[in-house]
Formats: structure tokens, sequence, C-alpha cells
């Protein structure tokens, strides 16, 4: 009995880890800097911000004018979220 206590305990951690996994990091990154605040009329333009640099610049614009303090590597999450999510511009 032991052993399958032990096996369904198992079974969902592995479920858990992949499922946190399978997040990208910039997704909280996202919901903490509280992005949709200032974005919910028109949320993200492709058009606006029409490639990967502007979009990383865009990114760094917002943090710093909300002083949000995210470090470099953040503020690339994020960007490379919002680009997975709803931009799709090469890189």
């Amino acid at each position: 009995m032991k052993k399958l206590t032990f096996s369904l305990t198992g079974a969902l951690l592995m479920t858990s880890q992949v499922a946190l996994a399978e997040e990208h990091p910039g997704a909280e990154l996202h919901k903490s800097a509280n992005c949709m605040s200032c974005h919910t009329a028109k949320p993200y333009n492709p058009k606006v911000t029409d490639t990967y640099p502007k979009l990383v610049k865009k990114v760094q614009f917002c943090s710093d004018n909300l002083n949000t303090g995210m470090f470099e590597d953040e503020v690339e999450q994020l960007a490379d979220y919002l680009n997975d999510t709803y931009y799709h511009h090469p890189k």
C-alpha cells in the first residue's frame, strides 16, 4: 500500500512541476507589474511596436515610468512573454 501512495504522490509532484515549467517566466512579471492597468483600451498593437528590439525598449520604458524595479533580465523575460503571446516578431 505504501508503494501506491508514494507513486500517486510522486505523480502529483511531477504533474505540478511540469505545469510550473510550462508557464513562461514573463507571465508572472506581466501580472505583478500590472501591465493591464494602462493597456486595457488597446492592449498590445504589433503595428505600433513593430520589431522585437522596439518591444524590449517599450517594456523598459514602461518599467522605468512605473518604477517596477525590474532588472534587465526581467525586462527581457517580459518582452519575450509579450512577443510569444501577442506580437510574434522575429528575434
